[in-house]
C-alpha cells in the first residue's frame, strides 16, 4: 500500500520506537487527561465523542501492535490490517478533536 515504506529499515524502526512510546505514553497521557476533565466528560459534545473514539483506537492499536511486534507484519495479516485501519481512524479523530470547540 505504501511503496516508500517497503523493505525499508529505518521506517521499520521508527515505527517500532514511536509503537513503544504510545504504548507507555498513551495509557498515562489519557488517564491523567480524562481526570483533567472529568467535569466535561459528563456532557455528550463532539470534544468527548472523538476523545472516545480515541481512546479506545488507541487501546486497539496497543493490541494489534503487541503481536505484530512480537511476530512481525509479514505473518499476522488481520492484526496489520486491523493496525492500519485503527491508524488513519486515529488520525481522524484527533483532527476532529482539534478542531472541535472546547
Amino acid at each position: 500500500m505504501f511503496p516508500w515504506a517497503e523493505e525499508s529499515t529505518a521506517t521499520s524502526l521508527m515505527h517500532i520506537w514511536a509503537g513503544i512510546f504510545f504504548i507507555v505514553i498513551f495509557p498515562l497521557y489519557s488517564w491523567d487527561h480524562i481526570r483533567g476533565h472529568a467535569d466535561r466528560l459528563r456532557k455528550f459534545s463532539l470534544v468527548t465523542a472523538t476523545g472516545i473514539l480515541q481512546f479506545f483506537t488507541g487501546l486497539g492499536l496497543i493490541v494489534s501492535g503487541i503481536p505484530l511486534l512480537l511476530y512481525s507484519a509479514d505473518v499476522l495479516e488481520l492484526p496489520r490490517e486491523i493496525h492500519l485501519a485503527l491508524t488513519f481512524v486515529l488520525a481522524g479523530s484527533l483532527f476532529l478533536h482539534k478542531l472541535s470547540k472546547k
